[in-house]
């Protein structure tokens, strides 16, 4: 057990560097003890396992190990690909490194560590480092294809046994009648080329058959049969899964571990992410990737728990919403479910607030019963807030007119959520110019800021706010006895703290020329906006800002509303002509949903 206890305290040791380079592919690995310590695959023989802890190969002997950590290592053993060559680099500072040589130019050269690959300046190396880095790429083999003004020199592939055992998932050297080769992995062979996958997997390419070697050729066709084999296996174990008596989960089994056995009869505890007809992807505990594994490498009892899991997932994903893909102008949105239509959402106990799928705002619904008319299924909406940017028409001279700004296309398009704090939107209007939208979603409180940026040379400059519509609370007031109007509204106010001139609360039900006339309240310029009372419990909604310094907060009854109950607009934007492209984030809009 020295070994092991060695390896233990060197996992405190951590190479340090200016850029740094993160290990990946950890795995737990636990001895007949029970200790365990989290280190990378490299590889298994009879006697010992080798695994790579802080970039230092170590052997463990394979007797100390718990059944579940040899088990684990045959898994990695029998998918493990070729080792890539690794190479010392050292920094200016005399700080060293191992990794495998990728590429590298005449300013950088890229690295990869533990299948990550990482981009460097040069100069950060040392001399013996930089010509290195220049030497192999120098060395570095020319692609497949002829290429005019360059040099033809023969490179001569290394010879791949036809008779020994091959891997579909291996990268192999391809070579052309002219001797050039290219390392690729096998994908297709088809009548008149063949297509393999380059650059680390990053690059497909097509290459007629003919041009190959004779040796190249007899390769893809070996490779060919043999996917072709493991399709043929494939689809007897899909139908033989399809008609497997499977043992009865829950959905919560889907969060837990399982012990799972594979054909030699070694176990392993792991939790199931989802499989597709030749692999299944497990997660272990401790691991920093999901594992990947065949159905053929376990046991029939292991595949019918692993089938029984593919199901339930399957079953569970095919309740969850669908999502509508984005368009130019247009978020990605729920496209069924109770968020319908919406981008992102925070749902809280009493209320939800839905980002619209526009981008351009979001609309706020109180969890509460409203008897006579249809209720979303996220509520009752109350209120709406938009960001918006407007211009004045003077194509007639005569009559000019106030346009909005329409959104031509985003930079982003982030997936819609039901877990995102922050929406962060920027794009271009249809006339150039540039907008900036922000979104702040806590249950502590929402935060609205923005701005624009009309092109150079613009003939009607823009004019930036956020506005708020408080939406009307009784349908058709105008034509109602008051006696249900009021019992519709109960103890419904409208609350305003003004900037100058004192605070004021407004009954819902009082008529605005009564308000004007007995209250004398300044709805302009205010502080802050409170909505409370029956139509809004069980939460207060309050509309302030972050400072409102510099800016204004004014409301507009809106023409032919007679009471407060029809609903009210306010809009928010800087107080100086010249300011009136941004609404910055210490002075955001602020809007407060309370418990009541």
């Amino acid at each position: 057990m020295k070994t092991f206890l060695k390896i233990l305290f060197l996992l405190f040791v951590f190479f340090t560097a200016e850029v740094k380079i993160g290990y990946a592919n950890l795995y737990p690995w636990t001895d007949l003890d029970g200790r365990t310590l989290q280190a990378r695959f490299i590889q298994l023989d009879q006697n010992n396992l080798t695994i790579d802890v802080n970039g230092q190969p170590f052997e463990i002997p394979v007797s100390t190990l718990s059944p579940e950590s040899k088990a684990l290592a045959t898994m990695l053993q029998a998918q493990q690909k070729p080792a890539k060559k690794l190479y010392d680099w050292t920094d200016s500072s005399g700080r060293s490194i191992k990794a495998s040589f990728v590429s590298s130019t005449a300013q950088s050269v890229t690295l990869e560590v533990n299948g990550n690959q990482t981009t460097l300046p040069l100069s950060m190396f040392s001399v013996a480092s930089q010509a290195l880095a220049e030497k192999l790429g120098a060395s570095k083999k020319p692609k497949l294809e002829d290429k005019p003004n360059e040099s033809k020199a023969s490179i001569t592939a290394p010879k791949v046994d036809l008779k020994g055992d091959l891997d579909t998932s291996k990268v192999y050297p391809w070579e052309n009648n002219a001797n050039q080769e290219v390392e690729g992995k096998f994908l297709e062979l088809s009548k008149d080329s063949l297509r393999i996958l380059i650059n680390s997997g990053r690059q497909e390419v097509s290459i007629p058959l003919d041009s190959l070697s004779k040796q190249s050729q007899s390769l893809a066709k070996k490779l060919n049969s043999l996917i072709n084999a493991e399709a043929k296996e494939d689809a007897v174990l899909v139908k033989k899964r399809k008609s497997m008596k499977v043992p009865a989960l829950k959905e919560s089994d889907l969060d837990l571990e399982h012990e799972l056995t594979n054909t030699l009869g070694q176990k392993i505890r792991a939790k199931f992410i989802e499989a597709s007809n030749t692999l299944i992807i497990l997660e272990m505990s401790g691991k920093t990737k999901p594992l990947e594994l065949s159905w053929s490498s376990f046991s029939d009892e292991s595949i019918a728990t692993l089938e029984a899991l593919r199901r339930m997932k399957a079953e569970v994903d095919s309740r969850k919403p669908k999502i509508s893909p984005p368009k130019k102008n247009r978020l990605a949105y729920y496209a069924s479910g109770k968020y319908k239509g919406y981008h992102t959402i925070l749902e809280a106990e009493t209320y939800v607030v839905a980002v619209r799928s526009s981008g351009n705002g979001l609309d706020i619904f109180v969890k509460q019963e409203q008897a006579g008319s249809s209720i979303h299924p996220l509520g009752v909406p109350r209120l709406g807030v938009s960001f918006g940017t407007y211009y004045t028409d003077k194509t007639d001279p005569k009559r000019h007119r106030s346009r909005g700004r329409n959104i031509k296309d985003f930079n982003q398009y982030p997936e819609p959520s039901t877990d995102r704090e922050l929406i962060e939107l920027s794009g271009t209007y249809t006339n150039g110019g540039t907008f900036e939208y922000n979104i702040e979603l806590k249950e502590s409180g929402l935060m609205l800021w923005s701005k624009m940026k009309d092109p150079t040379g613009e003939e009607w400059p823009s004019r930036h706010r956020i506005g708020i519509a408080v939406r009307g609370v009784v349908a058709d007031a105008k034509n109602l006895p008051m006696e249900k109007v009021k019992s519709a509204v109960g103890d419904g106010t409208f609350s305003f703290n003004p900037v100058s001139g004192k605070s004021a609360q407004v009954p819902m039900d009082l008529k605005w020329t009564d308000v004007r006339k007995k209250m004398k309240v300044n709805t302009n310029n205010l502080v802050s906006m409170e909505l409370s009372g029956k139509p809004y419990d069980p939460v207060i909604i309050s509309i302030s800002s972050v400072s409102n310094r510099d800016m204004r907060l004014d409301m507009d009854k809106a023409y032919a509303k007679t009471f407060p109950l029809q609903g009210v607009s306010l809009q928010y934007f800087a107080l100086e002509e010249r300011k009136r492209q941004e609404v910055p984030k210490n002075k955001a809009l602020k809007i407060i949903l309370k418990p009541n």
